[in-house]
């Protein structure tokens, strides 16, 4: 009966730490796209299924650039203020490969590339935080580095 009870409680235990960790979760970031040096702007929303496991969804912009992306992120909580996470999904790229700024007569470029991401964030408090994140696609896609804000609802 003792061990039945136990098992019962740690049970309950890991469920109420995975249900605890649960959030919906939107983020708005500015930064570089290191690979052609212009500004870039990406939002993202997403679902924590634990604080170790999640999916995400997102949009990044760069002069000429779009990439419109689905992630699987994972997080390894340091401790109650730092986490550290990564990224692994698919990225639908549009881009136009001259530098002119007339891209819209040539027609732009597209593709499906493998979206490759790591980042650090600093938690403020459980409803707010702030990362910065590095990531690229695969193909003759750029590199971003990007500084954030999330916001768990």
């Amino acid at each position: 009966m003792k061990k039945i009870l136990l098992v019962l409680l740690g049970a309950y235990s890991f469920m109420n730490m995975a249900y605890a960790a649960t959030a919906a979760y939107m983020d708005a970031n500015v930064g570089i796209n290191t690979t052609w040096t212009s500004a870039g702007f990406s939002g993202n929303g997403g679902y924590m299924f634990n604080k170790y496991i999640g999916a995400e969804g997102g949009i990044t912009y760069s002069s000429s650039y779009w990439m419109f992306d689905g992630t699987a992120k994972g997080v390894l909580p340091l401790n109650s203020q730092f986490d550290l996470y990564g990224k692994l999904g698919l990225a639908f790229n549009s881009y136009c490969s001259c530098s002119c700024s007339e891209c819209s007569s040539h027609g732009h470029n597209t593709n499906v590339g493998l979206l490759l991401g790591a980042g650090v964030e600093f938690n403020l408090n459980k409803q707010t935080s702030l990362h910065l994140e590095d990531y690229t696609s695969t193909g003759s896609n750029p590199n971003f580095l990007m500084f954030g804000a999330q916001y768990n609802f």
